[in-house]
C-alpha cells in the first residue's frame, strides 16, 4: 500500500485577509500541536516493539544465564565453606554473601534456594517476608488512610496483592465522594445554571455536527460502490476506511487532510471557514490534543517504567534504546566477570584474597521499595 504525504491544513494570510482573526491563530496553533503530538506519538509507537524484541532477543537471555552462574556462585561458595578452613570473620562474610545473593535470586523464582538463605540467615524466608510485608504494610495503610481519609481493614489492605488494593482503595475513595455528594443539600437550579447547561448542550451538539458534516461530504465523494472504474474503487476504499478510522477517533485534522487530498476542499475554502463552524472546529481539535497529550503521557510513563527511570524524568525515544543497549553491554560485562570469577574461587587462596576486599553491607528497610501501580 502507498502512503502519500498529507497535505497541510492551516489558514493562511491573503490579501484580502493581511490579518489572521484569533480564533484563525487558534485554529492552527491546535493544527500544529496535533501534528507534534502525532508525531512524538507515532515514533514511541515505532520503539516500543524495537524494545520489546531487543528485550526479548538480547536482555533476557543475558539476564537469565547471570542468574544461572549466580546460582552456581552459591553453591560454590556454599561447597568452599564446608571442605575448608575460614576464620570468624570469613564466615561471617560468606553467610552475608550467600544471604544476599540468595534473597534476590529466590526474588527471581529460584525459590530452591530458601533452605540455603534459612541456613545462612538465621532466618525462615517466608516467615521473613511475611513479617516485612506486614510492618511495611502497617506503615503504607496508616500512610494511605490519612491520605485518602478513609479506613481500610486488613482484608482490603492485602499487601501481597497490590494491585487489587489498590483498586479496593480507589473503591472506597469514590464511595467516599459520592457519599458526601448525597448528603450535600440538593439546591434548586438558578434560571442562569439551566441556561449555561442548555448552551453547552447546544454546544456539543454543534461540535458534533460540524464533524459529522465532515465526514458525510467524504463519504459522499468517496463511497466505492458507486464507482464503475476497478482501479479507482480499490483506491476510494482505502481512503473511505481512513475517513472510516478517522471519524472513530473524532480525528478532526485527518478528515480535513483527506478532503484536501481529494481535493473537496481547497486552501481558499480553508482559509474562508465561517467564524462559527471555526469554532466548533476549536473545540474539536482542542479535544483531539487533549486525548493524543495523554495517550503520549501515558505511554511515556509505561516506558519509564520498562526503562526503570523515575516518572520525573525526561525520556524520548532515542534515550530509550540507548538506556537498554547500556543495559545489555552492562549485563554482557556482568556474565563475564562473573564467569572468570566461578574460574577463580576454584582455587581457595583466591577466593580467600576475594573475601579481604568483601564488605558486609548495611541492612536496609524500605518500605517504599514495593512496586505499588497506580489508581
Amino acid at each position: 500500500m502507498s502512503h502519500h504525504k498529507s497535505k497541510v491544513v492551516r489558514i493562511q494570510e491573503s490579501h484580502q485577509q493581511p490579518r489572521l482573526s484569533p480564533a484563525q491563530k487558534k485554529f492552527n496553533s491546535l493544527i500544529q500541536k496535533i501534528d507534534a503530538q502525532k508525531k512524538i506519538l507515532a515514533v514511541w509507537q515505532e520503539t516500543l516493539p524495537l524494545c520489546q524484541k531487543e528485550v526479548a532477543e538480547n536482555l533476557m537471555p543475558l539476564l537469565e544465564t547471570l542468574h544461572e552462574h549466580q546460582v552456581e556462585m552459591v553453591k560454590l561458595v556454599d561447597t568452599l565453606n564446608h571442605t575448608q578452613k575460614f576464620t570468624r570473620s570469613q564466615q561471617d562474610k560468606i553467610a552475608s554473601f550467600i544471604t544476599g545473593m540468595c534473597e534476590d535470586l529466590i526474588g527471581q523464582g529460584y525459590e530452591d534456594l530458601k533452605p540455603l538463605y534459612n541456613q545462612y540467615s538465621g532466618w525462615d524466608y517466608d516467615d521473613a517476608e511475611l513479617e516485612g510485608n506486614e510492618a511495611a504494610g502497617d506503615i503504607l495503610k496508616s500512610m494511605f488512610e490519612q491520605e485518602f481519609g478513609v479506613e481500610l481493614s486488613d482484608d482490603e489492605f492485602d499487601f501481597s496483592d497490590p494491585k487489587g488494593m489498590a483498586d479496593r482503595l480507589a473503591e472506597k475513595v469514590e464511595e467516599q465522594q459520592r457519599l458526601a455528594e448525597e448528603a450535600r443539600p440538593k439546591r434548586k437550579k438558578t434560571a442562569k445554571q439551566l441556561a449555561k447547561e442548555a448552551r453547552e448542550q447546544e454546544e456539543e451538539a454543534n461540535v458534533s455536527k460540524s464533524i459529522q458534516a465532515v465526514y458525510r461530504q467524504l463519504v459522499a465523494t468517496l463511497h466505492p460502490d458507486r464507482e464503475p472504474d476497478q482501479a479507482e474503487r480499490e483506491r476510494k476504499t482505502e481512503l473511505m476506511k481512513q475517513v472510516t478510522v478517522a471519524y472513530g477517533n473524532k480525528d478532526l485534522l485527518k478528515l480535513l487532510e483527506l478532503q484536501l487530498s481529494v481535493e473537496q476542499i481547497d486552501q481558499s475554502k480553508i482559509n474562508n471557514i465561517a467564524d462559527d463552524r471555526l469554532k466548533h472546529y476549536n473545540k474539536v481539535l482542542q479535544n483531539q490534543l487533549d486525548e493524543l497529550q495523554d495517550e503520549v503521557m501515558q505511554l511515556e510513563m509505561d516506558m519509564k517504567e520498562m526503562a526503570q527511570v523515575s516518572p520525573f524524568e525526561r525520556l524520548t525515544p532515542a534515550r530509550m534504546i540507548s538506556l537498554l543497549n547500556q543495559d545489555i553491554v552492562m549485563l554482557r560485562r556482568e556474565v563475564t566477570r562473573i564467569q572468570a570469577e566461578l574460574t577463580r574461587f576454584q582455587d581457595v587462596k583466591q577466593f580467600k584474597a576475594w573475601l579481604k576486599s568483601y564488605r558486609i553491607p548495611e541492612p536496609e528497610f524500605d518500605p517504599f521499595s514495593y512496586d505499588f501501580p497506580p489508581f
